[in-house]
């Protein structure tokens, strides 16, 4: 999975674009805004569901109450484990008896419980960099993500689990480089509201 130059460049400009206009939003406006998304993300979130979630960093879009108010309602919370070899993830579920850890070679905190496939999530919320207006996404380029969704290129009658992107309303461009592999996202979660895509019936 090797994009071409001119895909591979196109990325690192946007990457540096999106990155300096996420950083320049004010701590009292991502506040706002992560406030904004939990009340958002309210029909997704019901009892018996497992939803796929994350732990933001760096200057990615917070979603700590999200994830909060899906336990209160009585939903089920898994975090994304990277694996120690490959990059098709494994999602932990949050509960009373696991453990965090820090994954010894990327540095980040991930939480040690009962684990699953993304293919066994009923909503998924992905991190992102960029997202344009079919509603593909442009990740950090580790291909996590893109390896543990493969199974929803494979097949498109999946249905499951639900892809909701989270992003600020300042990551939204008009089109990102594509590759053969990206994956379609259901819907997009911004500050503004939860927004619908529609399907791209030219997809294979």
């Amino acid at each position: 999975m090797t994009p071409s130059s001119s895909a591979a460049t196109d990325k690192v400009t946007l990457r540096k674009n999106i990155r300096r206009q996420r950083m320049a939003l004010s701590p009292a406006y991502r506040a706002q805004a992560m406030r904004a998304v939990a009340r958002h993300a309210g029909r997704l979130l019901r009892r018996g569901k497992r939803i796929g979630g994350y732990l933001a960093a760096g200057s990615e879009l917070d979603i700590e109450i999200l994830l909060s108010t899906a336990l209160q309602r009585g939903a089920s919370v898994w975090l994304p484990q990277i694996p120690a070899r490959g990059r098709r993830m494994w999602f932990s579920r949050l509960n009373a008896t696991g453990h965090w850890y820090r994954h010894p070679r990327y540095g980040i905190m991930e939480f040690d419980g009962p684990c699953l496939r993304a293919e066994r999530l009923d909503v998924l919320l992905l991190p992102l960099l960029a997202v344009d207006a079919q509603g593909y996404r442009m990740g950090q380029g580790g291909g996590f993500y893109d390896s543990s969704l493969a199974f929803r290129r494979r097949h498109s009658q999946y249905g499951k689990p639900l892809l909701v992107g989270v992003a600020y309303d300042c990551q939204r461009v008009a089109a990102v480089p594509r590759e053969a592999w990206d994956v379609q996202l259901d819907y997009l979660l911004t500050e503004s509201g939860l927004h619908r895509f529609a399907p791209d019936r030219c997809a294979k």
